[in-house]
This record gives C-alpha cells, sequence and structure tokens, in this order.
C-alpha cells in the first residue's frame, strides 16, 4: 500500500510539474460540464474505442492525487459520482469540438454527482455549485488566456413534480453565467426517453428542459428522440440512464446543439 502511495506522489508530482511548465503559456477551450449522473452513468466502457488517445484534450482531475491537476481526458472522466467501467457524453462531444476548433488544446471541468437536485446541490450557497465555480476560476487565473466555450448541463430526474422547476434551471443558468463571466453557450439535454414516458411529471419535466432555448437566451437542447429515439437493447435495466452507446450518440446530439447555436 505504501509503495502504490509513493508511486502515485510521484506521478502527481510529474503531471503538476508539467501543468506549471509545459502548458503554461498555453489558452485552453473550457467545456464544464455538471448535472446528475446521466453525465457519467453509461454502462459499457469500450477501452479501445472511449479512451482513444487525443493529444489536444484534457481533464481537470479530481480523483486521490489528480485533484485539480491536467491530466488527459480519459473514460471514466473525473465528475464528483466517478462510475467504474462507466462512460459520459463530455468526451464525444469534445472530440468532434476539436475537429472544427483546433487551434487550443481543450480542456473538460467534470462536475456531474449522481442524484444532484438544483435545490439542494446547485444553488450558490452549495457544494457542487461552488465546486464547479471554484475549479473555473482556479484555471482561468492559470491560463488567463483560457475561455469558456461551453456548458453542457444534463440532470432533472432528481427534481421530477418540482413545479418551480423551469425558474430553478433558468436562475441556475443566469446565476452561473454571472459567476463565471461568460454568456458562453448552454446546452441542456433531455432525459432517457423510455424512463420519461411511464409517468406524467416525467414527460412535464423533459418539456421544461426541451424548452429552455424558448425562455433563456443562448441556451440549446440535446434531444434525445431526434432523429431517432436512444434506446438500449433492454430498456427496463438501469432504466434511468443511458448506456454507453446512448451516451456517444448524445455527446453528439449535444455537439449539433451546440451548432446551431454558433451557427446562428
Amino acid at each position: 500500500m505504501l509503495r502504490r502511495h509513493i508511486v502515485y506522489g510521484i506521478i502527481s508530482l510529474f503531471l503538476l510539474s508539467c501543468e506549471l511548465s509545459t502548458f503554461d503559456e498555453v489558452p485552453y477551450d473550457i467545456i464544464i460540464v455538471a448535472g446528475q449522473s446521466n453525465t457519467h452513468a453509461g454502462r459499457g466502457l469500450n477501452r479501445k474505442t472511449d479512451n482513444a488517445t487525443n493529444k489536444d484534450i484534457f481533464q481537470l482531475g479530481r480523483n486521490s492525487f489528480f485533484d485539480r491537476i491536467i491530466i488527459p481526458a480519459n473514460e471514466p472522466l473525473h465528475h464528483h459520482t466517478v462510475r467504474k467501467n462507466k462512460i459520459g457524453f463530455a468526451l464525444t462531444f469534445a472530440k468532434l469540438f476539436d475537429r472544427i476548433n483546433n487551434k487550443n488544446p481543450i480542456l473538460i471541468i467534470p462536475c456531474g454527482s449522481g442524484g444532484s437536485s438544483i435545490p439542494r446541490n446547485w444553488n450558490r450557497t452549495s457544494f457542487l455549485y461552488n465546486d464547479l465555480i471554484e475549479r473555473v476560476e482556479l484555471v482561468l487565473n492559470k491560463f488567463p488566456q483560457s475561455q469558456i466555450k461551453a456548458v453542457l448541463w444534463h440532470q432533472g430526474e432528481s427534481d421530477v413534480g418540482d413545479e418551480n422547476y423551469d425558474t430553478l434551471l433558468d436562475n441556475l443558468i443566469e446565476n452561473m453565467r454571472v459567476d463565471l463571466k461568460t454568456e458562453a453557450p448552454f446546452v441542456v439535454g433531455g432525459m432517457v426517453p423510455f424512463w420519461v414516458s411511464k409517468t406524467k411529471n416525467r414527460i412535464i419535466q423533459q418539456d421544461i428542459i426541451k424548452n429552455t432555448p424558448k425562455r433563456v437566451k443562448n441556451t440549446s437542447y440535446a434531444n434525445p428522440e431526434i432523429p431517432f429515439v436512444i434506446k438500449k437493447e433492454n430498456n427496463n435495466f438501469d432504466i434511468i440512464h443511458y448506456d454507453a452507446n446512448g451516451q456517444r450518440e448524445l455527446g453528439k446530439r449535444y455537439f449539433n446543439a451546440y451548432l446551431e447555436l454558433e451557427n446562428k
């Protein structure tokens, strides 16, 4: 056990050295990913596909010795409730983003937390919210030429039935933009269609998320039903979560939603 800690310590010191020297003058294109478990809980990690090396895509580490250190963006990304052998949509989004905007390296800041709720966990006094702000500010202070390019938000399952969810979501977006001093595109994603279809309250919740662009400027919706409904081989298994294939497809939908804003 001691030997393992020593090895991790040496690795973290090496990565920290890389962060402060090799990348010290390099601005990053920042992609923030936040919400609850569907930011990272897709079963079916394929290490060859999902961890394909991309020298331009990094993440701000969170786990163990890698906390607040810039490291390669391999799955699973360092969300709060990281899931072994599971993936999210952010890395797919980042790879597509890199194809059209590859002047600067990309830095994903993963902040998803399973089961989190806007009123409980994503208000201005909460740990999750302030952790996100702090991590983004850390990068912007250290690399002042960096820019926030997109906020990818996926949440809503925990707040189904809250009659004020539209206000909660809209206020979250406004607060985050004020605190981060950005008007960057904010993309919200739809919940698993099969799970949503089971109750009226979930359908109402999905409609609130879908209609965010009608209420808030410079926002877009990653639609899990167009151009086809994202499904699993067994929709009743882990019913609330997308699987890995669904997450990869969702990443494409987020990217297309982002492009809609960029092309306006």
